[in-house]
């Protein structure tokens, strides 16, 4: 009777035991997969952020060449305009004020 108390409590401590070793692995399990996820998350933000970058630099670029483009036009606008000037100032001068004498 004895030997099958001390079978039956060997069995209760052994089913015990790896049963404390399956909670054991159970939690490494979830805090590696825990981990993991941290892991990945964090490097999906680097990655995230450095493609932002690149746009952003891209955008830049691309504004940048447009302004360039935009102050080109502009400054030959501006000198079409002063060849216009310097060839009519004197005549419109000379209509102005002939409009403002003759009235």
């Amino acid at each position: 009777m004895e030997n099958i108390i001390t079978s039956i409590l060997d069995i209760e401590q052994d089913a015990k035991t790896r049963l404390e070793e399956a909670v054991r692995q159970r939690d490494k399990i979830i805090a590696d997969a825990e981990a993991e996820k941290d892991r990945i998350i964090a490097e999906k933000i680097i990655e995230a952020e450095e493609k932002a970058a690149q746009v952003s630099l891209g955008e830049k670029k691309k504004t940048d060449e447009k302004l360039a483009e935009i102050e080109s036009a502009m400054a030959d606008e501006i000198k079409r305009l002063d060849k216009v000037y310097e060839k009519n100032h004197t005549e419109w001068e000379n209509n102005i004020f002939n409009a403002v004498i003759g009235g």
